[in-house]
């Protein structure tokens, strides 16, 4: 079991933040909500934390990280449990540091854009949300 922490940073405009992975990394080109593993001895929260600092260059708060759903995937190597929560407060602008790209998008495009399975559950919830 891997258990990743993910976000869905939602700016003024009501859009959500996208992330386009990297070539060269597993699932190279899709789309996914911000985050990444957690490490021992963290909690969902802390790495997220870490991991928006390191991976889009910004800062939050968990006091600012309001848990919104989940995903639970079966992907033939490790299955993958994968907390989303919801974000309206950060420092600094996002800037794709560990992403091919980042792009702003409105709750009803999310699904124009290819990601992988366990992200796409979360999308009618989100969307239903917002």
């Amino acid at each position: 079991m891997v258990l990743v922490s993910a976000v869905a940073l939602i700016d003024r405009d009501g859009r959500v933040l996208l992330a386009r992975r990297p070539e060269g990394k597993a699932m190279a080109g899709l789309w996914e909500f911000p985050g990444g593993k957690v490490e021992a001895g963290e909690t969902p929260e802390a790495a997220l934390i870490r991991e928006l600092h390191e991976e889009l260059g910004i800062d939050t708060w968990a006091s600012c990280l309001a848990p919104l759903t989940f995903a639970s995937h079966a992907y033939p190597d490790f299955h993958l449990l994968m907390p989303l929560f919801a974000c309206r407060k950060w420092e600094g602008t996002p800037r794709p540091l560990a992403a091919a790209a980042l792009e702003w998008v409105r709750p009803n495009r999310l699904r124009d854009y290819p990601m992988p399975e366990a992200d796409k559950p979360l999308i009618p919830i989100l969307r239903d949300w917002l």
